[in-house]
């Protein structure tokens, strides 16, 4: 029995099918889970360790090419990269496209378990992050108030946990400096006359802010445990704990230090709207519907500025907004296209009852493949909407030829309405499944593309290929039932409609009987034809060649990123200047929504910014603009005249002004990277201006950049051998008191009776590190004399240039020189990036080449040729 035929004898199974259909259907066009774009990031599982106090060439020699080394070794491994800076490691480990990501970051997290013993002691625990796409926040929130030391503990202890149980959120990030910290500032003045040295005041410090647990009696029945608690409960006790007796004196770490109370030396800060502020960034699970998430935490963050009206809460980047928007245009666009097809087809059968088949039919597909698409767990994006929006046509098809066969039956046979249909039917739904399947074989190859453009073109296909099945069922299942219950025609209703249609219909055979004519002519001169067939075609390929190519369409999302870098040495609090003018600049644009600025970086931060891990040079500014449709600029405009601006802005070294999505895969840094690979960075140094001019010149390229230079000021310090072994001191030694005086060295944790646990840091007064040559006043204990010395009595410093960023790809030192391109296709621009390459000289042993999203769109170039083959290959085959 025929498919149709099934449907007609038992078509209250149908009917409950259709309902079911209708009921699923539309649960799951409101249950899908929405996202802007599918996510295209390969596994990537990112390594974070910080090694406080160590300069970038140590991080990268002792911490990253360890890790990197043994990543590199791990199965299904694509790539490995490092960048290491001052005091922190980057390790990104990229695994091949069909990786399971959560079995990658355990393979790396057992990788780090086998070198953690080779790991230098004072580094931390090396954090292991996933990353995909969407590893973006969905809602960066500020949070401001008159003590931000303040609001940075009320962030973490209540904030972020309350926020963190909204449903679908993932984590909840806090940073933007201003850590609670007591700070002992010691007197180094004082620990001369006492013969001290900071070093013994941490450790009185650790030894009597303590609770220990002291065993246990068993008395008869009755069992007793024993706590030696000698903790202060309040900062002022810190004061009162005993330091070694000098000269018969029981001194008080009160006599050689101030114990402040307040924030620690930042590491990072943001800024929202211009002010100062603690960032709390939201990210969303990964199946979380993007649109839902950002509106539950608003209502939670409402209800949390109710309970603390002294802190304020500003928005200073979303994703919900941009991402509603498109979704609900194309879905608006989906609903307009089945409008205008049932209002098309109802012209040209002139009948309300048929157009009214096909207005039934067509949600119904749709509805079905919703449902479809919720079970396979397929999401509402940019690229399943689009699927969608390409398969009205072809879903309306179907139901049309099957609609016109029984309608012909009925007219020209006289068969009843039910005996047309069964007719009808049978007759061409082999037609209609060949029809279908002959578009399912151009699709199915897309569903097996590698790599990025599978990933992006893989739920295209599947989402189609749904749609075409759904449409399938449909116009063989339910179209023969409607058009039998529907067939009657006559009556004033049929009269009228006719009489609608009647001036299309008579356009119609006019275009039809010319149509004819000009057949009849072409088939009188089928040579003609052909030749001029043949050079379309070549003309065609002439017009995609000089058309250019690109990854991705250019998109005008309404936002743009400003990366700013401050010359190499420069400290947060001089970059943070920078950064107010820069943002003055910004705020004064006319068309901006809302602005937010990170500068630094804090370990365990699970977001990067825009340019990777950030150190005191570096700052990150995010920018909204208001909607495309009430702006007169473009994005692009925009941001040329904010780079004209921005360039006069003194004290930037690098600036890259580019717009959101700027390039297709959220792993490449750059639309034109230029990679320079090589042994020795001092001759990648030397190379890399040459390489930036070559670059800089190509037409088309704009904001080239190098990614490091070898510029930043190090002093070493060398210890006379003899004079460290008279104070009975080592060089390790040496450095770790230097480190102390400086930097600071950790004393535990004060617990107040609320529970609100501080860390305590012990570390000089800030006017006896002010400079470089205090650091030759430090005292160092030393167990061969009776006091402690002077480090400028056994050492000496040199100052050296060194590199501040250190980086690496698979294992070789690596220096990028990346860009963006603008008013030419990328494929033009990086074809002369390519011959211009060919004129720059390169020692033995070097090389330069291509990367970024030239090679990205090779790739993608390579696979879509492929699948082109095996889906004319397959028409063929079905033909």
């Amino acid at each position: 029995m025929s498919l149709p035929g099934f449907a007609l004898d038992n078509r209250h199974t149908v009917y409950a099918l259709s309902l079911g259909v209708l009921l699923f259907g539309t649960l799951a066009y409101f249950a899908l889970p929405i996202q802007l774009f599918p996510d295209t990031a390969p596994p990537l599982v990112n390594v974070l360790t910080s090694y406080p106090g160590a300069t970038a060439a140590d991080v990268a020699d002792l911490v990253s090419e360890s890790i990197e080394t043994e990543c590199a070794s791990l199965e299904g491994v694509a790539r490995v990269a490092s960048t290491s800076q001052d005091g922190l490691s980057l390790v990104e480990v990229e695994f091949r496209y069909g990786v399971s990501v959560d079995l990658a970051a355990i393979d790396v997290q057992n990788a780090l378990t086998r070198i953690r013993a080779g790991l230098p002691a004072g580094i931390a625990d090396p954090l292991v992050l996933k990353f995909s796409t969407s590893d973006r926040p969905v809602l960066t929130v500020g949070a401001r108030g008159e003590d931000l030391v303040s609001v940075r503990r009320l962030a973490e202890d209540v904030l972020a946990p309350e926020i963190q149980r909204v449903p679908g959120v993932a984590v909840v990030d806090v940073f933007g400096g201003h850590e609670p910290e007591i700070s002992v500032q010691v007197d180094r003045t004082a620990l001369e006359a006492y013969r001290l040295t900071i070093g013994q005041v941490a450790a009185a410090l650790q030894d009597h802010n303590v609770s220990l647990p002291a065993g246990q009696i068993r008395s008869g029945g009755t069992q007793y445990g024993f706590r030696v608690d000698g903790q202060p409960d309040h900062p002022g006790g810190l004061a009162a704990v005993p330091l070694p007796v000098v000269d018969g004196r029981q001194l008080k770490v009160g006599d050689v230090a101030d114990i402040v109370v307040g924030g620690a030396e930042d590491l990072s800060r943001f800024h929202v709207g211009g002010e100062p502020a603690i960032a709390l960034q939201i990210f969303k699970q990964d199946d979380a519907n993007t649109i839902a998430v950002v509106e539950a935490a608003r209502a939670r963050l409402v209800e949390l500025a109710a309970q603390y009206p002294d802190v304020v809460f500003s928005e200073a980047e979303e994703s919900a907004s941009f991402t509603r928007q498109v979704v609900s245009n194309m879905l608006g666009s989906v609903w307009q296209a089945l409008l205008l097809a049932a209002l098309v087809i109802f012209l040209f059968l002139g009948s309300w009852r048929r157009g009214l088949v096909v207005a039934v039919s067509m949600p119904m597909s749709f509805l079905l493949t919703f449902a479809v698409m919720l079970l396979l767990g397929i999401q509402v994006d940019m690229v399943t909407l689009t699927a969608i929006i390409l398969a009205v046509g072809m879903v309306v098809d179907g139901s049309v030829v099957m609609l016109e066969n029984i309608t012909r039956r009925q007219v020209e046979d006289g068969l009843s309405p039910l005996a047309a249909a069964r007719a009808g039917a049978e007759e061409i739904q082999f037609a209609v499944i060949a029809g279908n399947l002959t578009t399912l074989v151009v699709l199915v190859p897309l569903l097996f593309l590698y790599g990025f453009i599978g990933k992006t073109f893989g739920p295209l296909a599947a989402t189609m290929i749904i749609a075409f099945l759904s449409s399938l069922v449909v116009a063989l299942l339910l179209v023969p039932i409607l058009t039998a219950i529907l067939g009657e025609g006559g009556g004033r209703s049929d009269e009228f409609a006719a009489k609608l249609a009647g001036p299309w219909n008579r356009m119609m055979d006019k275009l039809r009987d010319g149509y004819v004519a000009v057949l009849r002519a072409s088939l009188r001169r089928r040579a003609l034809v052909l030749v001029s067939a043949v050079l379309l075609f070549g003309g065609g390929l002439v017009v995609l060649r000089i058309s250019g190519m690109e990854l991705l369409p250019k998109m005008d999302g309404g936002a743009s990123f400003v990366t700013v870098e401050t010359p190499s040495g420069s400290s947060l609090d001089e970059t943070e200047r920078v950064v107010r003018e820069v943002e003055r600049i910004v705020l004064a644009e006319p068309d901006l929504l809302q602005l937010s600025t990170q500068m630094g970086f804090e370990p365990g931060m699970h977001s990067f910014g825009g340019g990777g891990v950030q150190g005191p040079t570096q700052a990150f500014l995010s920018v909204t603009w208001s909607p495309r449709t009430e702006r007169d600029e473009t994005v692009w405009e925009i941001q040329d005249r904010l780079r004209g601006k921005l360039a006069e802005v003194p004290g930037i070294r690098n600036l890259v002004v580019r717009e959101s999505g700027s390039t297709a895969k959220a792993t490449t840094p750059a639309s034109i990277v230029v990679r320079l690979q090589g042994e020795d960075p001092l001759i990648l140094d030397a190379l890399g201006d040459s390489l930036l001019t070559v670059v800089s010149t190509v037409p088309g390229v704009t904001n080239p950049y190098r990614s490091w230079r070898r510029d930043q000021l190090s002093m070493v310090v060398s210890v006379n051998p003899e004079r460290a072994r008279e104070a009975g001191l080592t060089p390790a030694a040496t450095a770790f008191e230097m480190r102390a005086a400086l930097d600071g060295i950790p004393a535990g944790v004060l617990r107040e009776p609320l529970g609100v646990q501080t860390p305590i840091n012990v570390r000089y007064r800030a006017e006896h590190r002010a400079n470089r040559d205090d650091a030759f006043d430090v005292r160092l204990d030393s167990p061969g004399t009776d006091a402690p010395v002077r480090l400028g009595s056994l050492a000496s410093g040199s100052e050296q240039v060194i590199q501040g960023l250190v980086t690496r790809e698979n294992l070789l030192p690596t220096l990028e020189i990346r860009a963006l391109h603008q008013g030419r296709p990328l494929n033009f621009v990086t074809a002369d990036v390519q011959q211009a390459l060919t004129r720059l000289t390169v020692p033995a042993g070097y090389r330069a080449g291509l990367a970024g999203e030239d090679a990205d769109m090779k790739e993608a170039r390579d696979e879509l040729l492929g699948a082109l083959g095996i889906a004319m290959l397959a028409i063929y085959l079905v033909l």
